[in-house]
């Protein structure tokens, strides 16, 4: 089975910079008016400039949060262990380091200013590609967006369904939440596992229901989100971990997750679409 093209559309409507369009018999002027809004409203190269810069900003920060883990000498304050000394991050300058009040700044703001110039520079060559790549990346969305219209029209009077894997994975989840709340809610082995484990929970419970757009699955994890952010907090509270700690580990642990799982599925979509690209198309 092919992926549809731009070429066998035409578009019905634009909503909040989406093209959504319907088969047809298009005039070839028709197809290109259409692409021209969808370029003005979406695939504009200044547009595809910005997001190759926050797609690096983001690795960037990342490998940021990870620096945590071999600058410091020890990771135990994230977990209650108080200990005064040892403990730093930055990359590629040390922004903060544990006992250092910086002149009362708590942070090395030069430093910071430092670090996010050289992730601009770093970025700035994705940036450039990515516009210099905005004809064959608007026909990558293009299909993209038509594909997720079919779908969409076909499901949109369909009831939400659980497949019955779906519903052992709920189950499974659900019997480990149990088991953590019952026997570790209060205990360093709970805030373990939120740092570890908790945008995978998150993507996981998302993923779950079929016949939802992502839009749906976004509106689903936002509150979650912030759900097991407020849990862990009052997990810590009761260990007598400052709430700032506890921040501080889900920063560090789930910002790198959160990245590699957000630059990993994009770069999966964008392969996946590529391979139904026409050969001339992919060659623009």
């Amino acid at each position: 089975m092919s992926c549809p093209s731009f070429a066998d559309y035409k578009p019905s409507r634009l909503s909040e910079g989406v093209l959504m369009t319907e088969t047809s018999d298009a005039s070839e002027e028709d197809r290109e008016r259409a692409r021209a809004e969808f370029i003005a409203t979406f695939g504009a190269k200044p547009r595809w400039l910005i997001r190759g810069l926050a797609f690096g900003m983001l690795a960037m920060a990342s490998v940021n949060a990870l620096s945590y883990f071999w600058r410091s000498d020890h990771w135990g304050s994230l977990l209650g262990e108080v200990r005064m000394r040892g403990e730093s991050i930055g990359f590629p300058f040390e922004i903060w380091e544990s006992g250092n009040t910086y002149g009362g700044l708590f942070a090395d703001y030069p430093m910071i200013g430092a670090n996010i110039l050289v992730a601009f520079v770093m970025s700035l060559p994705i940036g450039i590609l990515a516009a210099w790549k905005s004809p064959w990346l608007n026909d990558l969305m293009l299909a993209a967006f038509a594909d997720v219209d079919v779908r969409d029209e076909n499901e949109a009077n369909q009831p939400i369904q659980f497949s019955i894997q779906s519903l052992m994975i709920a189950t499974t989840v659900a019997a480990v939440l149990a088991m953590l709340a019952t026997r570790f809610a209060v205990r360093r082995e709970t805030l373990v596992c939120i740092y570890a484990l908790g945008p995978l929970g998150l993507v996981l419970l998302a993923m779950l229901p079929r016949r939802l757009s992502w839009q749906q699955r976004v509106i689903i994890l936002m509150p979650c989100a912030i759900s097991l952010i407020v849990v862990a907090m009052v997990v810590g509270q009761k260990l007598g971990i400052d709430f700032d700690k506890v921040l501080m580990g889900i920063f560090l642990c789930w910002t790198p997750q959160s990245a590699l799982a957000a630059i990993g599925l994009l770069c999966a979509i964008f392969v996946r679409l590529a391979k139904y690209q026409p050969a001339d198309a992919v060659a623009e």
